[in-house]
């Protein structure tokens, strides 16, 4: 792992024990600074989860990461799903849009919350896995 005068470099090629310790500050970061709980799944999807208004519960919501995928990709997940925070947050673009602009907006938004505190992935390796995902899910949206 790069650590460069603007901050972390993040790339699929960091060390493993790097890319673990880097996951496990940016957890911290995320359940402190924005009050959302860091929580492992079991299935093939990592997701975010708002806590309902009418819950009177500390944390604003939860992210789940998959258990299975590499500290690489664990990061990727938990970035895009903070992105999905953020746009939740958003007056003019927070709700009712198509979900290809969602998914879109949230890789966005979490690759630049991220990078404001001094974690950068390396951009062409984010925007790969971000456009792999959005592929998917527009041909899930045709195939239904």
């Amino acid at each position: 792992m790069k650590k460069s005068l603007e901050g972390i470099q993040i790339s699929s090629n960091t060390l493993t024990n790097d890319l673990t310790q880097t996951l496990v500050d940016l957890i911290e970061r995320v359940e402190h600074d924005l009050w959302i709980s860091v929580e492992d799944c079991y299935e093939e999807n990592s997701f975010w989860i708002p806590t309902p208004p009418e819950d009177d519960w500390d944390p604003v919501g939860i992210i789940q990461i998959d258990v299975n995928d590499d500290p690489f990709n664990k990061i990727l997940s938990l970035v895009h799903e903070v992105g999905h925070y953020l746009l939740e947050q958003d007056e003019d673009f927070g709700e009712d849009n198509h979900i290809v602009f969602t998914e879109s907006l949230a890789w966005y938004l979490g690759y630049k919350y991220f990078k404001t505190l001094g974690y950068e992935i390396k951009v062409e390796e984010y925007t790969k896995e971000a456009s792999k995902s959005l592929a998917a899910y527009v041909k899930s949206l045709n195939s239904d």
